[in-house]
C-alpha cells in the first residue's frame, strides 16, 4: 500500500484509506472553523476581543494544513505490516496523527507567550482535542472515499454491459421510476453489417471476434459523442435509442448526426484494415421514430433496459434492406425534420402485421 501516491486499495475491503489530499479537504475546513469557535468563546470569557479569535483561527489553520502530512507518517509507522491492519492499528493511526498535530500546535502556542489565564487552558486543549478530533475526521474521509471508489468501480463494470447513459441512470436513484416502465416518443437507430454471414465463413472465429470488437469500439465511441443509448447488440447489429431513457428534444438530429459519423468512422477503420490486408466492412443504417414502451424488462435475476414498439420493429426490418454505405429514414423522421433533411424517396415498405405502408427515404450525403 503506497500512502504517498494515494493508493487506497487495502488487502481487506473493510479498510479503505482516503489519500492525504482528500483528508486535507476536511481538516483545512474544520481546523480554522473550530479554532474560530474556540477563539470566539475565549474572547467572550476574557473580554479580550479579538485577540483569541485571531490566534486560535490561525492555529486551527496550522492544524488543518499539517494533519494530512502526519497522517502519512502515522500510517507508515503504525501500518508498517504489508497486510491489513487490525482495528487497533487502524484507529491508532489516526489518534497518533492527531496527537502529532496537537503537539505541533501546542509548541506553536507555547512560542506565542501570553500572561492571560486562558492561555494555558487553551494550550492544553490542543493535545486532547485535536487528538480526539482527528479520529472522526479520518473515519469520515475514509468512508466517503470508499463510497466514491465503489461507485466508480460499479459504474465502470456496469458500463461494460450497458451504455454509459443507461448505467448512469440506473445508478442515479432519482431515475428509478423512469426505468420501471414508461411510454416515450423515441428515435431508434439500427446499424447492420452487410455480408456478415459470408464473413463468418471466410474468416476464422478469432478474426471475427477481433473484427467485431474493433468495429463496436469505434461505433460506440461515436454513439457516445451524440449521447445515444446503446440498447443492445443483435449479432453484428447495434440498436441505439434517443430520447430514452432521458429526454432529448433534438433526438432526430442526434440520430442523423450519429449515422453520418458512424459511416465516417467506418471509412477510417477500413483504411486500417486495408493496411493489414483485411477485407473492408460495409454497413447500412436505418432510423425511425415513434412511440415506444421502455423500461427494465426481464426477471429479478436478469434485467435489461430496452424499448418495445413499432419503431423498433420498423428500424430493424429496414436495416436488413438498406444497401451498404446508405442511411435510410422513414417518413416519420422526414416529417419530424421537414426541410432540414435532404433525402431521396426510395420505396414503400409493408408494416409488420399488415397495418399499412410506410414511405422510405435515403439520406443524401
Amino acid at each position: 500500500m503506497n500512502f504517498f501516491s494515494g493508493d487506497s486499495t487495502p488487502a481487506r475491503p473493510e479498510y479503505t484509506f482516503a489519500p492525504p489530499k482528500f483528508i486535507w479537504r476536511y481538516t483545512i475546513i474544520f481546523g480554522p472553523l473550530i479554532g474560530f469557535l474556540v477563539g470566539l468563546g475565549l474572547d467572550a470569557v476574557s473580554g479580550d476581543y479579538p485577540y483569541y479569535l485571531v490566534k486560535e483561527t490561525l492555529l486551527g489553520l496550522l492544524a488543518g494544513a499539517i494533519a494530512p502530512v502526519l497522517v502519512i507518517l502515522a500510517r507508515k509507522f503504525v501500518l508498517r505490516s504489508p497486510g491489513s491492519p487490525d482495528p487497533i492499528r487502524y484507529y491508532s493511526s489516526y489518534l497518533l496523527a492527531g496527537l502529532g498535530t496537537g503537539l505541533v500546535v501546542f509548541i506553536a502556542n507555547v512560542l506565542y507567550p501570553s500572561a492571560r489565564v486562558w492561555h494555558d487552558l487553551a494550550n492544553l486543549s490542543y493535545l486532547f482535542g485535536i487528538t480526539l478530533l482527528m479520529l472522526p475526521l479520518g473515519l469520515i474521509a475514509d468512508a466517503v472515499w470508499a463510497q466514491r471508489a465503489e461507485r466508480t468501480r460499479t459504474r465502470a463494470i456496469f458500463g461494460q454491459y450497458v451504455s454509459e447513459s443507461i448505467a448512469n441512470r440506473v445508478l442515479d436513484a432519482s431515475s428509478t421510476a423512469a426505468l420501471e416502465g414508461e411510454t416515450r416518443v423515441a428515435t431508434v437507430l439500427i446499424s447492420d453489417i452487410r455480408g456478415f454471414t459470408r464473413m463468418l465463413s471466410e474468416l476464422g472465429a478469432e478474426q471475427v471476434v477481433q473484427t467485431l470488437n474493433d468495429y463496436f469500439t469505434r461505433m460506440i465511441d461515436v454513439i457516445g459523442q451524440y449521447e445515444g443509448a446503446v440498447d443492445k447488440f443483435i449479432g453484428d447489429a447495434i440498436v441505439v435509442l434517443y430520447n430514452a431513457p432521458f429526454s432529448q428534444p433534438d433526438a432526430n438530429e442526434r440520430a442523423i448526426a450519429t449515422a453520418r459519423a458512424m459511416q465516417a468512422a467506418l471509412r477510417d477503420l477500413n483504411r486500417v484494415r486495408a493496411q493489414k490486408q483485411l477485407p473492408p466492412l460495409h454497413i447500412g443504417i436505418a432510423i425511425d421514430v415513434g412511440e415506444v414502451v421502455c423500461g427494465n424488462i426481464g426477471s429479478p435475476k436478469r434485467l435489461q433496459y430496452t424499448a418495445i414498439g413499432a419503431p423498433v420493429n420498423t428500424a430493424y426490418h429496414l436495416a436488413s434492406l438498406v444497401p451498404a454505405e446508405m442511411i435510410y429514414v422513414t417518413e416519420n423522421v422526414y416529417r419530424a425534420l421537414g426541410s432540414n433533411l435532404s433525402v431521396t424517396p426510395v420505396e414503400q415498405i409493408e408494416l409488420k402485421g399488415g397495418t399499412g405502408k410506410l414511405d422510405i427515404y435515403a439520406l443524401q450525403s
